[in-house]
This record gives structure tokens, sequence and C-alpha cells, in this order.
């Protein structure tokens, strides 16, 4: 009598999952860092010239006529002089750069970091991450000056902004300066790699 094969079903785990890929995950994030701080260091005098330009022209579309300017000094404080203050011009604020995009860091190690994925393709989503990057840095930029000229330039604000433009800049630069900007390198490599470090869904063998 022919013995009937019964075939059973295994468990075979899905391309790209594992239960190590956590694990190698961040530990390839730990090797990176220092090679992040690097590319961010050596990126940093570009990046900071770009952010002081394109905050200025942000700024220059919400005034008429144009009355901020925006110095990049000694290459990584954005120094904001206003002509309209106090008769003429003024020195109204200066930020720090690297305060603002440091996250960067932490973008690029992540990024760099994906166990199994091809270098190439980490390159290219590095690049859209880091293009991401840069429009949440000029809304940062925009709205830390904003806010300085909402709520700490005395009577001027007063005159200049009302109520619910105070709450809006102030808020926002909160938001934008805290939690978002802490946040933002997880939620986009959340956005091209969550699926790397989720549970493998099991396939039944044909």
């Amino acid at each position: 009598m022919p013995r009937s094969s019964r075939r059973t079903s295994t468990p075979v785990a899905t391309r790209g999952g594992g239960a190590d890929r956590p694990t190698h995950l961040a530990r390839n994030v730990l090797l990176l860092l220092p090679a992040a701080v690097a590319l961010w260091l050596a990126v940093a005098p570009v990046y900071n010239r770009m952010l002081v330009n394109g905050g200025e022209l942000l700024l220059h579309l919400g005034e008429s006529p144009n009355q901020t300017r925006v110095y990049l000094r000694e290459g990584r404080y954005a120094m904001v002089v206003r002509h309209d203050v106090s008769g003429g011009q003024r020195f109204v604020a200066e930020l720090t750069l690297a305060d603002l995009h440091f996250n960067l860091i932490l973008l690029v190690a992540l990024f760099l970091a994906p166990p199994g994925v091809p270098w190439a393709r980490r390159w290219r989503r590095l690049g859209l991450a880091a293009l991401a990057g840069l429009a949440f840095h000029l809304a940062l930029i925009v709205f830390r000056i904003e806010s300085v000229y909402a709520l700490e330039l005395g009577e001027w604000s007063a005159r200049h902004y009302g109520p619910v433009a105070r709450n809006f800049w102030g808020l926002g630069k909160h938001l934008l300066d805290l939690p978002l900007k802490l946040g933002l390198p997880l939620l986009l490599w959340a956005t091209f790699y969550l699926r790397l470090v989720l549970p493998a869904r099991p396939e039944a063998a044909a």
C-alpha cells in the first residue's frame, strides 16, 4: 500500500526579515556615528550658507519692503538685522546654526546603517531624506527669527504682531525646535525602512 506523502508546513522567513535585524541595525548605527559626525562637520560650512541665504529669502516673502538681513558670521552663526526697528538698522538676534541641524548626524547614521540594503540604495534614500531635512531646517530658521520679532522686541513686537501671530510663531518655534527636530531623523527613517525591523510574516510552503 503506497504511503501517502504528507508535507508539513514550515514557516519561511520573508526576505528582509529576521529577528536579529534590529540588533544589527543598532550596532551599525553606533559604528557609523563617528563617520556621520565627520560628514556633518565637512558639509556644515556650505549647509550654514544655504540656511542663511534661504532663510532670508523666505522671510522676504512676508515683508514689503524687505527689512531683514541675515548674515553668516564666522561660518557658524546667523546674525539677524532689521532696518525698521528703533528708527533704523538694528541687530536683533544671533542663532547658532549647528543647533538647528545637528540632527543630521543621526539622520546620516540611520540611513547608512540598514543591514542587507545595497549601498547605492542607502545613499539614494539618504539624499532624499537630506532634502526633506533641508526644507525642515529652512522652516525652523524662519520660525526662530519670526518668534524673536513677535515676542522679544518689546513695543515694536506689540505693534506689529497681534495675539494670534505671537502664539503662532511662538508655539510653532517650540514645536519645531524640540520634538519635531529631535524626532525628524526617526520619522524619515521609518518612512523608508520601518518594514526592515517589523517581524517577518511567516509564509506556508506550498
